[in-house]
């Protein structure tokens, strides 16, 4: 969904538009007796995992291990875990019906099925995913090699590993869900992942190996010929059902639910308000008004930061209370009375970090971490000297469509006085900016780019919509003000991110009536 937007906003969304705003990919991972391989690689493969889009289902087939791999998760609170189990204990078996669990759970377009034991050599999350935008009726191999569990990866012995295309597949969910998942009659080791191959080849879904993407399986006790055993024992019956199979569709209708049990879920997460204290101890203060918020299903809430603006925060949150039904804030280490004037029932959290001086995208970015911890269908950035436009907030027309993921207001910065508004403010139709600040949540997410300044305040880009809610921007109303913010830009903008410049803000030319602004 994409409608009508001034061109210069297009060309910003067109050079945002990649993949690592939003991967939507699911990991799926079946998990039996892997608790010490993947605690090995967990650390390595961290940062790829809690990029935007990102979940990861774990099927834990052994309740054994259910306490202390519950406990690593929560190490992780920015990776967006969903942990099912099953709770019936037996011996070792094939995974297909396990990873049609995680099938049944995926909430993401595309599935990217790995081992626990899996360490990425390369970002083959995002190797995999631009090779599958690119070839959409493929599936995606990456290259694995085994390796003894203990050994260091030195830039020598790497060039010595033996990559095979095996054991990491990607591919678009929905190609999986028309076969059923995999094949459950396996029922002893191997021989599943073949199959799925065929059958999507059966399907018109061709396999695209990528020599690039590597992995190493580091296996505890790994016998490479105790694996050659395993696979010679399979009979001819079993190789023809492995890669010849008589037909494309497993399964009966019923697939994928021979356990169902959440205990940990990104989307709904029970320990949200734990993982959060926990994570707000870096900072110098903070406050949470309502402990039980972590549990309850907000609407709205908006994500603001603050820095030494005690004229402004009464209006402020008076003004976002009215739209919005909870409040999370981050001081800066302001110097004034911010922080002790920041007081409102919405305020679900305050928080005041060390300041490092301007780095808008660090805090946003602390601001979209924070809201992670809680439950929302939508978050919206706004600044402290924003207010809404009372005859233009209408949320209504979009916030209950679910097609809507991300949405533009409209925005005018006033002059010299409240009735007026600037009319050659840069990238703006007549001095009417379009600015993306709402967006629906797709798990922990942060905003990706290079710019300093002047970047668009979402983490992603997908399913836009521009609304007819507008806000003012008291932040250039005073002449004091706008002369200040000249220099200041001046002295930030060292990389330009505003092309055109700053000397709009050194006159009073090209004003327009603020009543005189209609509906689209």
């Amino acid at each position: 969904m994409n409608v009508n937007k001034p061109t210069t906003e297009k060309k910003l969304i067109d050079l945002n538009n990649d993949i690592i705003h939003n991967f939507d990919v699911s990991i799926v991972m079946s998990f039996y007796k892997r608790y010490t391989e993947f605690k090995k690689v967990l650390p390595h493969n961290a940062p790829y995992l809690q990029r935007n889009g990102i979940e990861v289902i774990i099927v834990l087939d052994d309740p054994d291990e259910k306490s202390e791999l519950l406990m690593l998760l929560q190490n992780y609170p920015f990776i967006n875990w969903k942990l099912i189990i099953n709770e019936r204990k037996h011996a070792p078996r094939n995974h297909a019906s396990v990873l049609n669990v995680g099938l049944k759970h995926a909430t993401k377009k595309y599935i990217l099925q790995i081992d626990p034991e899996v360490e990425f050599l390369t970002d083959i999350i995002w190797q995999m995913r631009d090779a599958i935008e690119k070839y959409p009726m493929h599936y995606i191999l990456a290259m694995m090699a085994y390796v003894p569990y203990e050994q260091e990866l030195t830039e020598n012995n790497i060039k010595e590993l033996d990559f095979i295309p095996w054991g990491n597949l990607m591919v678009e969910r929905n190609h999986l869900y028309k076969l059923h998942g995999y094949d459950e009659t396996f029922i002893t080791w191997g021989g599943e992942d073949n199959n799925m191959r065929a059958r999507l080849d059966m399907s018109g879904i061709k396999k695209f190996i990528l020599p690039e993407a590597k992995t190493i399986h580091r296996e505890k006790n790994y016998d490479p010929n105790e694996r050659s055993k395993r696979i010679n024992k399979h009979s001819i019956s079993d190789w023809r059902k492995m890669n010849y199979p008589s037909e494309a569709i497993a399964n009966k209708d019923i697939w994928g639910s021979e356990f169902n049990k959440v205990i940990y879920d990104w989307q709904d997460n029970q320990y949200a308000k734990d993982l959060c204290y926990t994570y707000l101890q870096q900072f110098i203060g903070f406050e949470i008004r309502h402990p039980a918020a972590f549990r309850k299903r907000h609407k709205k809430i908006v994500l603001c930061q603050a820095y030494n603006e005690e004229k402004l925060i009464e209006g402020f949150l008076t003004n976002m209370a009215s739209y919005f039904d909870g409040i999370i804030l981050l001081d800066d280490e302001s110097t004034d009375r911010t922080w002790d004037l920041a007081i409102h029932d919405k305020i679900l959290l305050k928080v005041k970090k060390k300041r490092s001086g301007f780095n808008d995208l660090e805090n946003r970015n602390i601001l979209l971490d924070l809201s992670a911890f809680f439950q929302s269908e939508w978050f919206c950035f706004m600044d402290i000297d924003e207010r809404f436009d009372e005859r233009f907030t209408n949320f209504s027309e979009f916030e209950n469509n679910k097609e809507i993921h991300v949405v533009s207001f409209r925005a005018v910065y006033l002059w010299n006085d409240e009735q007026s508004y600037k009319g050659d403010i840069p990238s703006s139709n007549k001095g009417i900016l379009t600015v993306y600040r709402m967006f629906r949540p797709i798990g922990h997410t942060h905003i990706n780019t290079h710019k300093k300044l002047h970047f668009i305040a979402t983490p992603y880009f997908t399913n836009t919509w521009q609304s007819n809610i507008l806000f003012k921007d008291y932040g250039s109303m005073k002449e004091n003000d706008r002369i200040r913010k000249y220099e200041r830009y001046i002295q930030e903008d060292q990389q330009k991110d505003m092309s055109p410049g700053y000397d709009y803000l050194l006159n009073s030319e090209n004003l327009y009536q603020l009543d005189k602004i209609e509906e689209y």
